[in-house]
């Protein structure tokens, strides 16, 4: 189990040192400009400053998938889904699949643009002031993993043909439009690029199993459902190397006083978004089906606008309660799905048995290991009926990871299921009916962009 605290931990104390060191006597400086919350490019042009780069990169991260006083990924990816019911005010457009740019919550592509900016200059950093060394291939190793996450969550939630930055600060470019198949091309380069960099230290092996998910994600997005499988299976990172164990997961940690994880902040402690059951007809039960792996409270409260009913997600106790971003049972999946592709359907059914035997998984959820508790599934004999339940089972093991909107998407893309049989649809039951968003776009302030204007397509 991987966790990304480590390093965002120091984040806090480097500003206040940045802070102290700012402060002077003179009274000549008193009116000048300082900016300590900034990592300025001269003072990044050290170990410590590219150690501090990084660790602002490993930050912007946790924010941009999971964790932040503003609504991340994975919330955003909830509410246009079928995750998440709405019961803030007037944040109904997302949940209604009619997103409004302008109003809140908006901000998701900011996020990501955060993250993958920053993941680049941290890389360029470490490259350019840290000596080469096992340290220096790990911490790279990493946000090269973390890389290809991040492409791969921003080609699923958002539109086609979107501003990504060139990211060069000493001549900085206009951003580059690309498509949503580029995204996830740029994935697998990223992926690529972690595995090459990364050394065979038991350290390291965490992130690469997270590289090679990451690459078999993107794989999976782009219709290369073989390729996806031996990616994450036995042989899949060279001659001699194993399945990503089903038991493995990477953890994204927070923190109750800089950094909350953000289901807590929205979900538990407020109730501004809450867990939704059958939403739009199409929607799954995702509260009464009482699947230990997506566990809520039993009674509900009055949400933040003061007439919605909403249940409270458990497992989440505070602010720095910690997210699965993703797992061997990940692997799994894409191994069952390739399988369900070329008709096989015995490793299909096995695929997705897997996880529910494996003690470790049930542990590491908090899954009792007693009869009748998530037991083995059977073939329910048709084609669509696999697809559904594989992508059932996708959706209670994948619950709030920022993955259900891309699997929603692909079921439209890839196995040409109609959207009104796929995504909430018809009476939304705040009033009105759903709208036709399968993805987000950019916030209005990308429209500054020169490069930005507008969305490509919204297809799915």
């Amino acid at each position: 189990m991987t966790r990304l605290s480590a390093s965002t931990r120091r984040v806090a104390a480097l500003g206040a040192l940045a802070t102290l060191a700012a402060v002077g006597c003179n009274r000549d400086t008193l009116l000048e400009v300082n900016t300590p919350d900034q990592i300025r490019p001269e003072d990044a042009a050290s170990p410590n400053g590219a150690a501090a780069i990084r660790a602002g990169a490993l930050r912007d991260f946790a924010q941009f998938f999971g964790g932040t006083t503003n609504v991340s990924a994975n919330i955003y990816v909830g509410l246009l889904s079928d995750e998440l019911i709405n019961a803030r005010p007037g944040a109904d457009h997302i949940d209604q699949r009619a997103f409004n740019e302008n109003v809140f919550p908006a901000a998701a592509w900011n996020k990501f643009s955060d993250s993958y900016t920053q993941g680049v200059r941290a890389i360029r950093a470490l490259n350019e002031y840290v000596p080469a060394g096992a340290t220096r291939s790990l911490n790279i190793g990493q946000l090269y993993a973390l890389q290809g996450i991040s492409l791969n969550i921003a080609g699923e939630l958002f539109c086609n043909g979107l501003p990504l930055a060139s990211v060069n600060d000493a001549a900085p470019e206009a951003a580059t439009l690309v498509t949503t198949q580029q995204l996830y091309q740029r994935a697998v380069v990223q992926a690529d690029s972690a595995l090459g960099t990364l050394g065979t230290a038991a350290a390291d092996q965490n992130f690469r199993y997270l590289a090679r998910v990451a690459k078999a994600r993107a794989q999976l997005n782009l219709g290369q459902f073989d390729a996806a499988a031996a990616t994450v299976s036995a042989g899949g990172d060279g001659a001699g190397s194993i399945a990503v164990p089903t038991s493995w997961q990477y953890v994204v940690e927070f923190s109750q006083t800089t950094l909350q994880n953000t289901v807590f902040d929205w979900m538990v402690n407020t109730a501004n978004f809450g867990p939704s059951d059958r939403e739009g007809t199409n929607g799954l039960d995702f509260r009464t089906a009482r699947d230990p792996r997506v566990l809520t409270s039993t009674t509900s409260r009055l949400g933040q606008d003061g007439s919605t009913q909403v249940f409270t997600i458990l497992g989440y106790v505070n602010g720095s309660a910690p997210s699965t971003l993703v797992s061997g049972v990940t692997a799994r999946m894409i191994e069952a799905e390739a399988a369900l592709r070329r008709g096989d359907n015995a490793t299909w059914l096995e695929k997705i048995n897997e996880p529910r035997a494996d003690g470790t998984v049930r542990s590491l959820r908090n899954i009792p290991n007693t009869p009748g508790v998530l037991v083995a599934l059977s073939d329910p004999g048709t084609a669509d009926a696999r697809t559904n339940l594989l992508f059932r089972e996708r959706a209670f093991w994948f619950y709030l990871t920022a993955t259900r909107v891309g699997d929603l998407r692909r079921l439209q893309r890839q196995y040409n299921r109609p959207a009104e049989s796929v995504w909430p649809t018809g009476a939304y039951f705040k009033g009105g009916t759903y709208s036709t968003d399968v993805n987000l776009t950019p916030s209005f302030a990308e429209r500054n962009n020169t490069a930005y204007k507008g969305c490509t397509d919204r297809a799915p």
